[in-house]
């Protein structure tokens, strides 16, 4: 059967390649997709700078997943990947959106972003990154390896003769909008999170005449400062966590001096690292740097605001199991992202390379709750300034007016993309509706209610919003 539909898929593409449309099939390794008429998958080629399209090609490689219902007239849903650098084309994420409700009355696309998984990936630096973490090394040792390991993997793009200043939003859209013409559908619904709200955005202005609705969640701008946007986001959410306990009977109950117990658990971790042993093979030693960096990340998810305070107690006191569950879930996320995909993307339209070493450190002062530096981030900014020298120019980090309806939700207690991005993409949109979730995490919430309210503004984009099941924040 497997051999079967590649060798009808193989003949769609010469077919394809007839009517000039681009396209390769080159399916190796999605030996995992599951058989029958509810999955079909196949590749285009694009070029790597879109620019010159006649210059070197890469793959962009897609599943489409059947709606369950085979009648239905509604438009499909292409999705968005986060990061920038997070795959789509994973057994997890199919498995998932196969039952998912959204599949119901509609055809699911996923597809890996250029540079990802399997579209023409970057050769990743993901899991070395990982390891300068592990490692006991301080801000200015850690700056060192970051150097070094990204001069690596600049060396391994240029031996694969791979161009990271064409790995960004702008061609990643011109990606889309072939993928748009490949599929042939007459519209399509965008679906983004995190990272995925700035690309589909991007599409939404490059070729409106294909978009029904866009729903985002988890706003990330095209405006604005890799590493000073996360120094501002976390301090906000950090804020608002020490708000929360304060005013919670519970949590002021178990942990009276919070705020208190933070600053003196990174004093502890700067003068005394902690060293804990995760998955019986890898030591990972938490210095100051590193604990700050990991409660960010731990603020990622919707019950953050009950393991925070955990968090910081068991780092005060130099055990408990929450340390090991951030650790998990940091690694978790390192296998499902493309790192250099990330820094690619970033450098060329979040980078300013204004931005000097002196510069940051004036900005920490502005930051009161950041004792010391963001670990990791600060690093990788600072280094990936000559990861390649193609920059957006500032003026164009923005969006353009849109008419297509759009509807954002972000979180509150968001430690990334917190509520002002949902008003900075709001600005330009003429029929956009910002929902602000009084929830905890990085795109979490009801999703149950989420998924309903996002089917029907899907089927009817100009009707009444009915969002009464989420829990919207009143100021």
């Amino acid at each position: 059967m497997r051999k079967l539909i590649l060798f009808v898929l193989l003949l769609v593409a010469f077919v394809c390649k007839a009517q000039n449309e681009p396209v390769l099939v080159n399916l190796t390794g999605l030996d995992w997709l599951p058989d029958g008429e509810e999955v079909r998958a196949g590749a285009i080629l694009v070029p790597e700078n879109h620019d010159e399209p006649k210059g070197k090609q890469i793959q962009i490689t897609y599943i489409i997943l059947k709606a369950k219902d085979t009648i239905s007239a509604a438009f499909p849903m292409i999705f968005f990947s986060g990061g920038p650098g997070g795959n789509s084309l994973s057994q997890g994420m199919v498995g998932f959106l196969l039952e998912h409700p959204l599949r119901n009355e509609r055809d699911i696309i996923l597809f890996d972003q250029r540079g990802i998984g399997y579209s023409s990936a970057l050769p990743d630096m993901s899991f070395d990154a990982f390891d300068i973490m592990c490692k006991d090394a301080d801000e200015e040792e850690e700056l060192v390896l970051m150097t070094d390991l990204i001069f690596k993997y600049k060396k391994k793009c240029k031996a694969q003769d791979i161009s990271p200043e064409y790995y960004n939003s702008i061609q990643n859209a011109k990606d889309v909008g072939m993928l748009f013409k490949h599929l042939g559908y007459k519209k399509y619904n965008l679906f983004g999170g995190s990272y995925g709200t700035r690309i589909a955005r991007v599409v939404q202005d490059m070729f409106p005449e294909f978009i029904h609705s866009s729903v985002l969640d988890s706003p990330a701008p095209l405006s604005g400062d890799f590493l000073l946007n996360r120094l501002d986001s976390y301090s906000l959410a950090l804020s608002r966590i020490f708000e929360y306990c304060e005013n919670d009977p519970d949590c002021k109950k178990k942990y009276p001096i919070l705020k208190e117990d933070y600053f003196e658990a990174i004093s502890i971790l700067e003068q005394k690292p902690l060293t804990v042993n995760m998955n019986d093979s890898i030591n990972v030693t938490i210095n100051a740097q590193d604990g700050i960096y990991l409660l960010r990340r731990l603020l990622y998810q919707g019950n953050s605001r009950e393991k925070a305070p955990e968090l910081i107690k068991a780092f005060k006191e130099g055990s408990g199991e929450v340390i090991n569950a951030v650790l998990q879930f940091e690694y978790v996320l390192t296998g499902g992202l493309n790192l250099s995909m990330l820094l690619s993307v970033e450098k060329y339209e979040n980078f300013n390379p204004a931005n000097t070493p002196q510069v940051i450190q004036e900005q920490y002062k502005e930051y009161p709750l950041i004792p010391v530096k963001l670990g990791f981030f600060d690093a990788f900014y600072i280094a990936g300034m000559n990861w390649h020298t193609n920059n957006l120019p500032l003026e164009e980090r923005k969006f353009q007016d849109s008419d297509v309806p759009t509807l954002i939700f972000v979180n509150r207690f968001d430690p990334v993309t917190p509520p002002k991005n949902g008003v900075i993409f709001q600005e330009n949109l003429i029929n956009g509706t910002l929902l602000i979730l009084d929830e905890g995490g990085h795109g979490s919430g009801n999703r149950e209610c989420k998924n309903k309210v996002m089917a029907e503004f899907m089927n009817d984009p100009s009707g009444k919003l009915n969002a009464s099941c989420l829990n919207l924040f009143k100021e």
